[in-house]
């Protein structure tokens, strides 16, 4: 497929489904990402194909992680219990690559479904990292560890919708977006903001919503994640609400 999203994956869901195989990956084109499908769980999230994988790898190893601004706080609280650092950077693997030559670390990776390990190219490589899948979901399924780590660190809901924006005034809007930061969102607090790649409000209740500028699309994307279904689609909507009027 030429994305490996969920909704293009139809059939390998099915058939991993129906029992004809334990498991399913598929690549890109260009093989420098990945999709996962389990049984229990049809398409897995990107997020959570990251956990996996970073738990499996210290199992035996350590070391710290690299993910971008748009990928999931779960992988800090996977690193947190053995002491390990995460590193955040802009979206672009190009930043994740020069990160984890920077700190040494064992893995890094986008929620776009784009990892890259420790030892090997400074890329990301989707068949290296299929293997990898096979390799974590050999030592225990890939559902059951996916339901372990749920219940270690608790569950995590991420969604992006975009805002139209022409190119020549993305810059704009998001010089603009640093005046009109909130003190709240949605009802929670903005305890931070980061700012490696547009504006990132932390929020008191463990949420997050990011605002960046596309860098293909002449749109902005709004990020959220937090612990339901319910509070993204909420925070979503609060981001669309904050950036609309400064298109």
């Amino acid at each position: 497929p030429p994305e490996p999203a969920g909704e293009r994956l139809e059939t390998l869901v099915e058939r991993v489904r129906t029992g004809e195989a334990e498991l399913g990956v598929a690549n890109d084109g260009d093989s420098d990402r990945l999709g996962v499908v389990t049984p229990a769980r049809g398409f897995v999230d990107s997020n959570w194909v990251y956990a996996a994988l970073y738990d499996h790898l210290l199992e035996d190893g350590s070391g710290d992680a690299v993910r971008t601004v748009s990928t999931t706080f779960l992988i800090d609280r996977i690193a947190e219990a053995p002491g390990h650092a995460v590193h955040e950077t802009p979206v672009g693997f190009k930043w994740v690559a020069e990160a984890m030559a920077d700190h040494d670390a064992l893995f890094g990776g986008e929620e776009s479904g784009g990892f890259g390990v420790t030892g090997h190219l400074r890329n990301k490589d989707g068949v290296l990292v299929a293997l990898l899948v096979a390799a974590a979901h050999a030592a225990e399924p890939l559902d059951d560890r996916l339901d372990r780590l749920r219940e270690a660190h608790g569950d995590i809901v991420q969604d992006r919708v975009s805002v139209d924006c022409p190119d020549d005034r993305k810059a704009s809007v998001v010089d603009a977006l640093e005046g009109e930061i909130p003190d709240s969102v949605a009802g929670a607090a903005v305890d931070d903001v980061g700012t490696a790649d547009g504006f990132k409000l932390l929020l008191a209740d463990g949420s997050w919503l990011l605002v960046r500028p596309s860098g293909t699309e002449p749109k902005l994307r709004v990020y959220a994640e937090a612990g339901s279904r319910e509070r993204v689609d909420e925070l979503l909507a609060a981001g669309r609400d904050l950036v609309r009027p400064l298109v």
